[in-house]
């Protein structure tokens, strides 16, 4: 049954993956790939250069299925939270932005995300199934 779930799991993050890549090539990213960041443990799903020569740092966070997807789910949050602390650390790193299927819209998630989001732990959070959040992407 775990095995099942892990199995399952891990294909649909994969999609969610590829959804994530084909809608930042939508927008005229460059894409690179997944990249570990030198000297604090974090690794980003994808490093991209926008059509104006921004780099950005991408995580993904999201799933097309399950009770509790993206990040309504705390642990994930908090891992996306903890990343984007840990990124703080670097002078002049790139934007790092979450894309995900799923925001939450009430209770501690939320209160969560809007802090991390008021300490600048992401340069932006974006819904990838929300037009109006996938937009903002075309401003990097």
């Amino acid at each position: 049954m775990t095995a099942s779930f892990q199995s399952t799991s891990s294909a649909q993050g994969r999609q969610f993956a590829q959804q994530c890549d084909a809608l930042l090539a939508t927008y005229c990213f460059s894409l690179e790939g997944a990249a570990k960041i030198a000297d604090i443990g974090v690794e980003v799903d994808q490093v991209a250069t926008s059509s104006r020569g921004q780099l950005v740092w991408f995580e993904y966070k999201g799933s097309i299925q399950g009770t509790r997807p993206g990040l309504l789910r705390t642990d994930t949050l908090k891992k996306a939270i903890a990343n984007g602390a840990l990124i703080t650390s670097i002078a002049e790193h790139p934007p790092y932005i979450v894309l995900t299927s799923h925001l939450p819209n009430a209770g501690a998630g939320l209160e969560m995300l809007e802090t991390a989001v008021r300490l600048q732990f992401f340069a932006d959070v974006v819904c990838i199934y929300d037009p109006s959040d996938q937009t903002r992407l075309k401003d990097l």
